[in-house]
């Protein structure tokens, strides 16, 4: 078996594997939607995200990276997301300054395998908004995360906010 693997390329065998788990994780999410209301749903998406996201300030820690300003924090989501998620996402930071920093996240792993189930529900931005809030307070309670867009209700992208408490 070790030898077989081996002659698949890394590159494939990531994709292979995220796919994987976000495959299975948009059917298992979806099907728990379904079993309880809304509200319930809400709060355990919130909760499972939210801790999810508090893994971003091991990944700081580790990698020495800096935690400082939201253009920081952001920078460190979104590698976050990439080693633990997979490389679908494509993001970009459209501003930046000392106490606020908006990104975009224009392809998500978890909006690929939405289309794919052929999904009509979103049932991402609960479980979004949690993991961000996580992430951010993990990283730096001295700022917020909100989310601002999401791409399964319609938006083109998904959209968050960074910014210092006032």
């Amino acid at each position: 078996m070790t030898e077989a693997i081996e002659r698949v390329p890394a590159e494939t065998r990531w994709e292979i594997a995220t796919k994987g788990l976000t495959g299975a994780c948009t059917d298992l999410i979806n099907a728990f939607k379904e079993s309880v209301s809304q509200e319930k749903f809400d709060e355990f998406q919130v909760g499972l995200w939210s801790q999810a996201g508090k893994g971003a300030k091991e990944l700081a820690d580790t990698l020495g990276l800096a935690t400082e300003n939201p253009r920081d924090i952001a920078e460190v989501t979104e590698l976050l997301a990439l080693t633990s998620m997979g490389p679908e996402f494509n993001f970009e930071i459209v501003e930046a300054t000392e106490d606020r920093c908006v990104g975009r996240t224009n392809k998500c792993a978890w909006h690929e395998r939405w289309k794919e189930f052929g999904l009509k529900e979103d049932f991402c931005n609960s479980g979004h908004q949690g993991w961000g809030d996580g992430a951010v307070q993990s990283l730096n309670p001295n700022f917020n995360y909100t989310l601002t867009k999401n791409m399964q209700r319609g938006d083109p992208y998904c959209e968050y906010v960074i910014e210092r408490k006032k």
